[in-house]
C-alpha cells in the first residue's frame, strides 16, 4: 500500500538517497537546486532554475530520471514519474502584490487521466457511472460527489477525469483541482498576507465551475479549514456549481469532521471504489503495454496481475519496473523476467492476504472457529477476536466496511466501525495489545 507522503517529505528523502550515490560535487550541481512543486499520484514537478536549466534538464534525462523513480518506488511503494518545470522569472524591480498572490500550483489537472485510460471492472463501475453523469450534467445531478476507497484505487483518476471530460465539452469553464492539502496551505497563507490575499483566495476557489478537493481526510480535527471550505460549499452549490471529493473513506467515518460538514456530503451521492478484480488488473496491464508500444505476451500479464492485488498504483509500480527490465537492461518479456521483478518486491513469497486468511488466523489464536467469528454470541473472549479479525480486515485489506459485516455474519457497517475504532484505542494505549496486533499480522503475511 503506498504510504502518504508529501512532495517535500518524498523529494528530501529521494535527494539523501541521490547524495548517498552520486557524491557532493553532482549533487550540488544537478539535484541541490530543485523544489518540489506538484506531487500527484503518479508525478512530481520539480522547478528548476531558470539559469541553469539547460544543463540540469539535459542531465537528469540522461543520468538521474531513472534513479528517482526506483527511489520514490522504495520510498512511496509507487511509480512517480519525475517532470522539470523551468522556473518563471520575474524583473528584479516587479513587486509582488498581494490582490496577485498566487495560490496552489496544482490546480492544473493530469492529462492522462481521462474517462478513456480509466479501466472499468466490478470494484468501480458504479463510481464510474456516476463521474460519467456528473461530467456531463454538472451541478445539476449528484452534487456534491465524493468518490472513497483504499490508496491507489484510482480515486483521483476518475475525479480528474471528470474535469477533462467537461474541459472538452465546455473549453471556457473554470476548473479548479486542489489536494485538501493545498487548499490548507492556501487559506492559511491568505490569512498571513493580510485582507487583499483573503479576498483573492475566496475569489479563486468560490468562483470556480468544478471544485475538485482531493483527500478530504486530511483536514481531521482542522476546525478552521473546515469552516473555509464549509462557506465555500455553500457559495458553490448555492450557484449551481459542481464540487467533486476524494476521501480514504465515508465523511462519517472521518474523525472529528463536523457534522455540519458530513451532512452537507450527504445531501450529494458518494460511491467507493474497490480493489480490481483479477480481470479488471489484466486489462490495466493490457492497457499499459499498449500505451507504452510493449509486446508482453498475456501469460506474462496474468502472472504479474495474480500477484499484485492490492491496489492499482502497486501494480502499476510492478509494471513499470518490469517494463524498465525491458527497455533498460534489454531482458526478455516472460515470466521468469516477471518474476525476477516480484521476488524483488518480495511479492511472490508469504500468502495471499483475504478475508477468509484473517478469520482463521484470528481463530485458531483464540481458539474460536470461522464460524464462532460469524455467530451471534456475544460472550467476551469471542467478541475480542471478532473485534480484532475486523480490525485487522479493515487495516490489511481494501474491503470495505459493509463487506467487512457481510463477512462477519451479514453485521451492519456501523457495528464493524465500532469493532476497528475500538481496538484502535487500545492498540494506542496498551502496549501488549499493539504486540499482539503486530504478531498476528506477520502471521497473516508470512505464515509462522
Amino acid at each position: 500500500m503506498t504510504k502518504p507522503i508529501t512532495k517535500e517529505e518524498l523529494w528530501n528523502q529521494v535527494k539523501a538517497k541521490f547524495y548517498q550515490e552520486i557524491g557532493p560535487v553532482s549533487f550540488d550541481t544537478y539535484i541541490e537546486p530543485l523544489a518540489p512543486i506538484t506531487l500527484t499520484e503518479s508525478r512530481i514537478i520539480l522547478e528548476v532554475p531558470a539559469d541553469e536549466s539547460t544543463d540540469i534538464i539535459d542531465n537528469w534525462n540522461k543520468s538521474y530520471a531513472m534513479s528517482f523513480v526506483q527511489y520514490a518506488m522504495e520510498i512511496a511503494e509507487g511509480f512517480i514519474k519525475p517532470e522539470l518545470r523551468v522556473a518563471e522569472t520575474l524583473p528584479k524591480s516587479t513587486p509582488i502584490q498581494t490582490e496577485n498572490l498566487t495560490f496552489t500550483r496544482e490546480s492544473d489537472l493530469n492529462e492522462n487521466f481521462t474517462f478513456d485510460k480509466f479501466v472499468v471492472g466490478a470494484g468501480n463501475e458504479n463510481a464510474y457511472a456516476i463521474a460519467r453523469a456528473v461530467a456531463e450534467d454538472p451541478g445539476r445531478v449528484y452534487n456534491p460527489y465524493l468518490i472513497y476507497g483504499g490508496v491507489g484505487l484510482g480515486k483521483t483518476h476518475l475525479m480528474q477525469a471528470i474535469g477533462n471530460a467537461y474541459s472538452k465539452t465546455t473549453p471556457s469553464a473554470r476548473i479548479k483541482y486542489a489536494t485538501a492539502e493545498d487548499f490548507l496551505n492556501d487559506f492559511t497563507e491568505s490569512l498571513r498576507a493580510g485582507e487583499g490575499a483573503t479576498a483573492a483566495f475566496k475569489k479563486e476557489y468560490r468562483t470556480v465551475d468544478l471544485l475538485l478537493i482531493d483527500d478530504i481526510q486530511f483536514w481531521s480535527g482542522k476546525e478552521k479549514v473546515q469552516e473555509e471550505f464549509f462557506n465555500t460549499f455553500n457559495v458553490l452549490t448555492k450557484t449551481g456549481k459542481q464540487i467533486i471529493m476524494t476521501s480514504d473513506k465515508l465523511p462519517t467515518e472521518i474523525v472529528d469532521l463536523q457534522s455540519r460538514l458530513t451532512s452537507r456530503f450527504e445531501a450529494g451521492i458518494s460511491m467507493d471504489i474497490q480493489k480490481p478484480d483479477l480481470p479488471t488488473r489484466v486489462a490495466i496491464l493490457k492497457n499499459l503495454a499498449e500505451t507504452d508500444n510493449l509486446a508482453i505476451p498475456n501469460d506474462v500479464l496474468e502472472l504479474i496481475a495474480d500477484k499484485i492485488d492490492s491496489n492499482i498504483r502497486t501494480l502499476e509500480g510492478t509494471f513499470h519496473r518490469f517494463e524498465a527490465m525491458l527497455r533498460f537492461r534489454n531482458k526478455p518479456a516472460t515470466k521468469e523476467t516477471a518474476q525476477q521483478i516480484l521476488g524483488d518486491l518480495n511479492i511472490n513469497q508469504g500468502f495471499k492476504i483475504t478475508v477468509e486468511r484473517i478469520q482463521q488466523v484470528v481463530a485458531d489464536y483464540y481458539m474460536q472457529t470461522i464460524d464462532d467469528l460469524k455467530s451471534t454470541s456475544r460472550k467476551k473472549d469471542l467478541v475480542t477476536a471478532r473485534h480484532v479479525a475486523m480490525y485487522l480486515t479493515r487495516t490489511l485489506t481494501n474491503e470495505s466496511l459493509p463487506d467487512i459485516g457481510r463477512a462477519f455474519g451479514g453485521r451492519d457497517h456501523s457495528s464493524v466501525l465500532h469493532a476497528t475504532n475500538k481496538i484502535t484505542e487500545k492498540a494506542e494505549s496498551d502496549a501488549r495489545t499493539k504486540e499482539m496486533l503486530d504478531a498476528l499480522t506477520d502471521e497473516i503475511k508470512n505464515g509462522k
